[in-house]
């Protein structure tokens, strides 16, 4: 019986997609189940991570993994995953089949460098991905630009807070009572071991709650947060913080 193929993911989302890390993450491990690959990592570069940014950390150490050795085929949900730029994007797909990396996309399976039809179509495709994503993000960093003018929060939002009905504010979310309870314990003079064993929050996840405690402790009373986390108490009152 011959040894599985080690696989690993590349996940990443932009402000300028509807869908989410967690969808792209089950889709590549569904693949990846389907063709019996072993997946020992996913580099999951989060939100707010642009395919125009060459720098993307998670980005760089897949890169520097796969020139290693590290695995033997990277599995992306489609090609623009790894990034928006064409000359980028055709770069790297040469690049992984010089390492001796299969490129695998859920949409087409495996994209083989050596035959002319895969590569015909991946270079038309990163032309037209590029292409077609300039327009929209210009429009859409315009639309983030007037957010910003108005004082509206533009990002996902932090742990235990969500977007207020109109999308402009952040207000409780999900997990906010668990969050107020470790704030209350560390001014208790908990350790960071005791909140770690009794919250739902790793340690770093504690310590920037932590460091955010005064942005929490005005939402529970009754504050929102806008752009830069800046303190909204009402329409055209801002406490003007640094996040």
């Amino acid at each position: 019986m011959s040894e599985r193929q080690t696989a690993r993911a590349y996940v990443r989302l932009s402000d300028y997609s509807s869908r989410s890390i967690e969808g792209q993450i089950e889709d590549c491990e569904a693949y990846c189940d389907r063709n019996s690959f072993h997946l020992d990592q996913i580099y999951n570069e989060g939100y707010n991570a642009s395919g125009w940014d060459e720098s993307r950390e998670e980005y760089q150490q897949m890169l520097t993994d796969a020139e290693e050795g590290e695995f033997d085929v990277l599995v992306v949900r489609d090609g623009s995953r790894l990034g928006r730029d064409h000359r980028e994007r055709i770069r790297r797909f040469f690049d992984l089949n010089e390492w001796s990396i299969e490129f695998h996309t859920v949409d087409r399976g495996h994209v083989n460098a050596e035959k002319p039809a895969d590569f015909l179509m991946e270079v038309f495709r990163a032309f037209s991905d590029d292409h077609g994503k300039r327009g929209e993000v210009e429009r859409l960093e315009a639309e983030k630009e007037r957010r910003r003018e108005l004082g509206y929060y533009s990002k996902e939002p932090p742990t235990g807070l969500a977007y207020d009905r109109q999308k402009h504010y952040l207000t409780r979310g999900d997990g906010f009572e668990e969050v107020i309870d470790v704030i209350e314990m560390r001014e208790g003079g908990a350790t960071y071991d005791e909140m770690e064993q009794s919250a739902p929050f790793s340690r770093s996840t504690i310590s920037k709650l932590l460091t955010r405690r005064e942005k929490y402790r005005a939402v529970a009373e009754g504050g929102k947060l806008g752009h830069k986390l800046e303190v909204v108490w009402s329409e055209g009152d801002h406490e003007t913080t640094d996040d």
